[in-house]
């Protein structure tokens, strides 16, 4: 017969091997928070995942849900770990999702940028792509782009130029013609701009880049021909994705095309 003593020595030696078991998986997930910091955004989903499974399962060795009596009790337990657990993941991916960076497109990302072109019918305009002198890496970026152009059925120069803006911008640059002289241009002061037409092929230039998770910006100049469109490619941005004067001024638009657009 088994005496009350050895149930509890049996007892305490699961709650001791539950206790091991849940702290390992803890720390584990901790770990994986801290090595995955700053790697790619599918490196990161699939760290958030494992941690959530380590950290499930380490929940469910806790006394606190174990021990719960009666079963109403530890399933409420169980979902208020859960939430809990949840949101303190949801605040740490919030927190650490790393930044989007130019790379090669996969097949999808392939025909996401191409779609908005290919949807565009007939365009009037022709493409340019850009990039600055002695820079082989963007101006790497830029020849990769021109078959997603032609493959699109748009008219693009097959070649990448080379050249010197006047006020050098990081990213992606989309640029139109503009109305002022280029005589005039050197009399702007320094926070004054120029109007420029907007095309409709603009839009869709503009999605294309915004479907693999790069955010565009604008520029202007007369000495874009105005049926032309040229895409300067200047230095990775830290993070591609991340809103600019473009991407608020087309938000503001299409606002004032949608009212109660919030």
């Amino acid at each position: 017969m088994v005496s009350t003593a050895e149930i509890r020595r049996s007892q305490q030696r699961q709650r001791q091997q539950r206790r091991a078991t849940g702290a390992g998986c803890a720390t584990l997930a901790i770990g994986l928070a801290a090595s995955f910091v700053n790697k790619s955004q599918i490196q990161f989903s699939v760290a958030l995942a494992v941690m959530f499974i380590l950290l499930t399962y380490a929940l469910f060795q806790l006394d606190w849900i174990v021990e719960a009596k009666p079963r109403l009790a530890r399933f409420s337990r169980i979902v208020i770990g859960i939430v809990a657990m949840s949101g303190l993941l949801g605040i740490y991916g919030w927190h650490n999702w790393p930044p989007r960076h130019r790379h090669v497109l996969s097949k999808a990302e392939h025909d996401a940028f191409e779609k908005p072109l290919k949807d565009f019918k007939q365009p009037q305009i022709s493409i340019h792509l850009y990039c600055a002198p002695e820079d082989e890496v963007d101006c790497e970026y830029a020849a990769d782009l021109i078959p997603l152009f032609g493959e699109a059925g748009w008219n693009v120069a097959n070649t990448v130029d080379r050249i010197t803006l006047g006020r050098p911008k990081s990213g992606i640059l989309i640029g139109l013609h503009g109305t002022v002289k280029p005589e005039d241009e050197p009399k702007l002061k320094w926070n004054q701009g120029e109007w420029t037409q907007i095309r409709p092929e603009m839009w869709a230039v503009r999605r294309a880049f915004v479907n693999v998770g790069i955010e565009p910006d604008s520029t202007s100049g007369a000495t874009v021909p105005e049926n032309q469109i040229n895409i300067y490619v200047g230095h990775e941005r830290e993070d591609e994705s991340a809103p600019t004067d473009m991407t608020r001024e087309f938000e503001n638009f299409q606002r004032q095309k949608m009212p109660g657009v919030q």
